[in-house]
């Protein structure tokens, strides 16, 4: 079968490889559709902590049960695949916890992924309710991104987003603009800090209620004259370009909420702040990794019943292929999420 393998950083191509075996207890998928995250870019690009070679890369994965060894899953189901490998029996794991899982792996890191004709799907994952069956009348094109939806939804609760929150949205991508329509959709009020006006707006077009451009406007000022000088309750660091540091603190409402969100970079990851803000204000400082089986559950129900749409974020569909173009049209900011959805060619 075909496969994009990654074999070290900046080694990524297609070739024809094996076919995957049945897990005991497991399934094997045909993939339907395999989106491009842009950690997949970065891995093939420099790598990744969990990464391990050679991989075929893909972790937001929608298809069709061809082989199954469980009872969980039926063959001819189309499925939507958690990417957590979680053991459930860890302190985490027993606390719904199961995306901090003390042994966790994960498809398309440290077990081969989605861009392939075929994907081995391990016991654990239907053993801890992470193969979801897509509901009829949901595109599954579209359902490719629950995975990242579930980042965002997980992220959210991470900050307990709330009703009548004052949510600041710090970048616009695919990551930010699932934030704005996400907390908008719970009842917060959600402004959108991006610099690219072609975001911006549709940020404004999914939920956001404003749009500003921090290299034209202080970001500090516009939101405490949006917020009538109280502050935002959460910030949303949905950019590794933003820092948590005294400017931001200063920007927050007492009791508000700081949700890092995006990875900073490896070489670059420190911050200084005057913890006596954070103290006196009494604010949350939290880090959001990744997504639980749970989270994957609640936004592949909210995709199903249309309580968001993320059709705008779909920019292209493309064969396996084309997976490099893929990565450069995301990489130069022409594309928010690209699929891969043609996996034979």
């Amino acid at each position: 079968m075909r496969a994009a393998v990654l074999r070290g950083p900046g080694q990524l191509s297609v070739e024809v490889v094996d076919e995957p075996r049945c897990p005991p207890g497991g399934a094997i998928i045909k993939v339907v559709a395999c989106a491009v995250c842009p950690t997949d870019i970065k891995m093939a690009r420099k790598g990744q902590r969990d990464l391990t070679y050679p991989r075929v890369l893909g972790h937001e994965v929608v298809g069709t049960v061809e082989t199954s060894d469980s009872a969980g899953v039926a063959e001819g189901d189309t499925v939507q695949i958690w990417p957590g490998i979680a053991c459930g029996k860890c302190p985490s794991c027993l606390k719904g916890h199961d995306n901090m899982c003390s042994r966790q792996g994960i498809i398309g890191f440290n077990r081969d992924g989605g861009f392939a004709e075929r994907m081995a799907v391990p016991a654990e994952i239907i053993a801890g309710r992470g193969v979801n069956l897509v509901p009829e009348g949901l595109d599954p094109i579209v359902a490719t991104l629950t995975e990242p939806l579930a980042c965002c939804v997980h992220g959210q609760r991470m900050a307990s987003v709330a009703p009548g929150d004052k949510v600041a949205v710090f970048g616009a991508g695919p990551m930010g603009l699932m934030h704005a329509a996400l907390a908008s959709r719970a009842g917060a009020a959600v402004m959108a800090i991006e610099p690219d006006v072609d975001r911006r707006n549709l940020a404004l077009r999914m939920g956001a209620e404003q749009g500003i451009d921090p290299a034209e406007e202080d970001v500090g000022a516009a939101i405490a004259e949006w917020t009538g000088g109280r502050g935002a309750d959460v910030a949303i660091l949905a950019t590794p370009k933003v820092r948590a540091d005294d400017e931001l603190l200063r920007a927050m409402a007492p009791r508000g909420r700081i949700c890092l969100f995006s990875g900073l970079p490896k070489d670059d990851p420190m911050s200084t702040m005057d913890l006596n803000v954070l103290h006196y204000r009494e604010l949350s400082l939290v880090g959001a990794y990744g997504c639980t089986s749970g989270s994957d559950r609640e936004a592949l129900g909210l995709l199903a019943t249309g309580g968001i749409d993320l059709r705008p974020l779909i920019s292209r569909r493309m064969p396996l292929g084309s997976i490099e173009e893929a990565f450069r049209s995301i990489e130069e900011r022409e594309s928010l999420k690209c699929v891969i959805d043609d996996l034979t060619r």
